[in-house]
């Protein structure tokens, strides 16, 4: 999934600086970042970063924040399309008309009950990035976005309730993981982004290159939710993993663009020590096809995403999750260090999904989400371990692995059995 995105913005870049050679431009328009701009006979995206950002080598954020807008036609940029420019770096974003009865100083000393948040005047909007292809987690086709969309527009949406038209946000969707990092979240195009795991950030020598960027480079928010990554493999396969010995020659699968963490942790160093053969496709569909024809002996994803897409495939009779799960993690909003509201945003996402949690509306919103995914299984609670007859371990529940401890933050509510875990990227 990335390298395509990449080849199609490489493609894009091409065509772009390629028209503009050919055809006689006749020049964007004075324009400035955080507005739409619609696109001209002869406009390149090279040339309208160069008059936005300064230098034309910025065109892919551009190019980033008009995926949904874009489509798969990338090969030509049509006069009369409209295209966002965010704006990057120090630039500044467009003023919003004053809030009224809108504080400044935060955080507060105590919330109370008809104003539990403290607003900030300097922070109007919050732009948020996401992609598909986690359910039932994040994913455009999903009610709400996914369970983890629903409870960030939940946790939000109570910080817009009481700024009374001071205050709004948005979800973005770029399903290109190595770039929500790097370029759109680092140049500040966009504010956050969700989901992503929080490494062991104390210990950075344990940790692969993405991790160790995330933790030099951004903030982490409360957790969202529990997660833990599993290997999903064969029920005829005579791959038994029930100890990390066990893992020696294999030949793992994970997709493109997330972290090896937790291939790695805890001084396993599966990926650094060449003990496994990792393949990374460009999408989990794939991995699972690796997987069906024997080339993968596991897949390394998310227990419910796993499951999602092995029933997706037509494989749910064919795979299972092996008895031991890899990591047991938490699932955060992330934001750059460099950010000017970083602290506001972490404020506003902390303190409205505490009042979500209090409220019992956080664990409606998981029951809802939960309950529709078992049922688009065609399964009225979580799956029983099959009976596969071979040497293979059968899955167990849930509600009988060991749940997460944190050291650092309050621990979350107790998952019922019900499978409230996953991993991202």
């Amino acid at each position: 999934m990335m390298a395509r995105s990449r080849a199609r913005a490489a493609g894009l870049f091409v065509v772009a600086t390629t028209l503009a050679a050919l055809l006689a431009p006749t020049g964007s328009p004075a324009q400035t970042c955080g507005k739409d701009y619609v696109l001209k006979q002869g406009d390149t995206l090279a040339d309208i970063a160069r008059t936005v950002y300064g230098s034309a080598s910025q065109w892919s954020i551009i190019y980033y924040a008009n995926q949904d807008r874009l489509g798969d036609n990338t090969t030509l940029l049509v006069p009369g399309l409209a295209i966002k420019v965010p704006c990057i770096g120090s630039q500044a974003k467009p003023a919003t008309p004053a809030a009224p009865q809108v504080e400044a100083a935060l955080p507060p000393a105590s919330a109370t009950e008809t104003a539990p948040f403290q607003l900030s005047s300097m922070l109007r909007r919050i732009d948020f990035l996401t992609a598909d292809g986690y359910a039932p987690f994040t994913g455009r086709n999903l009610p709400e976005g996914g369970l983890l969309i629903d409870l960030l527009q939940s946790s939000m949406n109570l910080i817009k309730d009481q700024a009374k038209g001071g205050f709004d946000f948005q979800i973005s969707w770029v399903n290109d993981w190595a770039a929500h990092l790097n370029p759109l979240l680092i140049t500040r195009a966009l504010d956050a982004g969700i989901p992503w795991t929080k490494p062991d950030c104390t210990n950075p020598a344990s940790l692969d290159r993405s991790s160790q960027y995330r933790c030099q480079k951004f903030f982490f928010s409360d957790p969202f939710y529990e997660s833990v990554t599993e290997l999903f493999v064969r029920n005829n396969s005579d791959f038994v993993f029930e100890k990390d010995e066990q893992i020696a020659g294999r030949t793992l699968c994970l997709t493109k663009g997330w972290s090896t963490y937790d291939l790695d942790k805890d001084g396993r160093n599966w990926v650094k020590n060449g003990t496994i053969t990792l393949m990374q496709p460009q999408t989990i569909e794939e991995c699972f096809r690796l997987l069906d024809d024997g080339t993968a002996d596991a897949v390394a994803v998310a227990e419910l995403t796993g499951q999602a897409v092995a029933a997706a495939m037509g494989m749910a009779d064919r795979v299972h999750a092996a008895k031991r799960p890899i990591n047991i993690e938490t699932m955060h909003v992330i934001i750059a260090k460099t950010h000017p509201h970083a602290r506001t945003v972490l404020y506003y996402v902390n303190s409205s999904l505490a009042k979500l949690k209090e409220t019992g509306a956080y664990d409606a919103i998981v029951a809802k989400h939960l309950e529709q995914f078992w049922n688009s299984q065609g399964q009225g609670q979580p799956p029983q371990p099959p009976s596969t007859g071979s040497a293979a371990p059968s899955p167990v529940s849930s509600s009988k692995k060991p749940a997460p401890t944190s050291q650092s933050k309050p621990e979350p509510p107790k998952p019922n059995a019900d499978g409230r875990r996953t991993a991202q990227p």
